[in-house]
């Protein structure tokens, strides 16, 4: 069957207040992007990594920086307004692993219908193609790679969801970091 594949990019400026180091502790911390998810309900750890995962050139060798497994429930409303009967929950698994720019994630829905790989990274602002005569621009950004592949069929639908799952992440994270430090409580690192 033929697949089809569609790339995303988010960005979120990351404030004066936080360094690049504030922000990659906190992407360290799987759970971060895990709740911060639009459609997550729960997830576990679970032990065992897929072969073909480890294998995946997508992902750094593993015997520097190991890959962490999930299983991840998600909560789509099919019908909305209706409670839990009216949505579609689908557990797939999810992989991560810590770069040391930020965060790589891949994710398979089921039978293989659905790939999703994210690339969180803490980068120079003035990588925005700044232009001559404006304002400095940001000293840092958040920036979030999104790929989706799937059946060509498939693709309206799946790249909507996975577009307004992920819409938002990269705001939510900056934010909670800084609601965090402005609380004076420590960032967590795994």
């Amino acid at each position: 069957m033929s697949r089809s594949s569609h790339t995303f990019q988010l960005t979120a400026v990351l404030p004066s207040s936080l360094t690049p180091a504030d922000i990659i502790s906190a992407l360290h911390v799987h759970e971060n992007c895990l709740t911060l998810h639009a459609f997550t309900t729960c997830y576990k750890e679970v032990p065992a990594t897929d072969p073909a995962v480890l294998s995946d050139p997508y992902f750094s060798p593993t015997d520097t920086t190991p890959i962490k497994t999930y299983e991840v429930t998600e909560a789509v409303a099919i019908i909305p307004g209706v409670g839990d009967w009216g949505k579609k929950f689908t557990i797939f698994p999810a992989w991560f692993q810590d770069t040391t720019a930020g965060l790589k994630m891949r994710a398979d829905g089921p039978v293989g219908a659905l790939v999703v790989r994210a690339e969180w990274r803490v980068q120079p602002g003035g990588a925005y193609g700044e232009v001559e005569g404006e304002e400095e621009g940001p000293a840092h950004m958040l920036v979030e790679d999104v790929a989706v592949e799937c059946a060509w069929w498939l693709m309206s639908l799946a790249r909507r969801r996975v577009e307004a799952a992920h819409r938002d992440i990269c705001r939510k994270l900056v934010e909670k970091v800084e609601g965090a430090r402005s609380a004076g409580v420590p960032l967590e690192v795994s």
